[in-house]
C-alpha cells in the first residue's frame, strides 16, 4: 500500500499504480503527440498500450511530508510546442491527482527525453511546476 489513512468512515488506501494511471490518462489527452518514456528515452512497452500498469515503472512517484513528488519522463512529437505540452501536462496531473485522490501534489516535474517523428532525437529538458 503506497498511501493509507484512517478516517471516521473507514480506511483509505491508494496504490502507486492508481497515481500512475491518473498520470497516464493525463498523457493520453494529447492523442499521441506525447508518449511516456523512461529516463533514457525508451518508450514504454506493449503492456501499457493495452491498458496495463507498465507505465508506472517509467515514473518516479514518492510521498513526502508536504505531499506527492512526481517526475514523469515523456517524448513529444516533432512540431509540438514543448512549453505548451509540459505546462498543460503539469496542470492536468496536479488537478487530477488532487481531485481523484485528495492528496496534495507537492512537486511535479516533466522531463522531455526526446522528440519523435520518423526518427527519435534525444533531449533532456526538465520542466517543474
Amino acid at each position: 500500500m503506497f498511501y493509507k489513512a484512517e478516517t471516521q468512515l473507514g480506511n483509505i488506501g491508494i496504490e502507486k499504480a492508481v497515481i500512475g494511471r491518473i498520470i497516464t490518462e493525463a498523457v493520453e489527452e494529447f492523442h499521441g503527440k506525447v508518449v511516456i518514456s523512461n529516463y533514457k528515452g525508451k518508450v514504454s512497452g506493449l503492456v501499457a498500450k493495452i491498458g496495463g500498469i507498465d507505465d508506472v515503472n517509467y515514473m518516479e512517484i514518492t510521498l513526502g511530508e508536504k505531499g506527492l513528488d512526481i517526475k514523469v519522463f515523456i517524448m513529444i512529437k516533432f512540431g509540438t510546442s514543448i512549453s505548451k505540452v509540459t505546462d498543460q501536462l503539469i496542470r492536468n496531473i496536479k488537478n487530477n491527482v488532487e481531485e481523484f485522490t485528495g492528496m496534495e501534489a507537492n512537486s511535479i516535474a516533466v522531463v522531455v527525453t526526446g522528440m519523435f517523428s520518423k526518427q527519435i532525437v534525444k533531449r533532456n529538458i526538465e520542466v517543474r511546476g
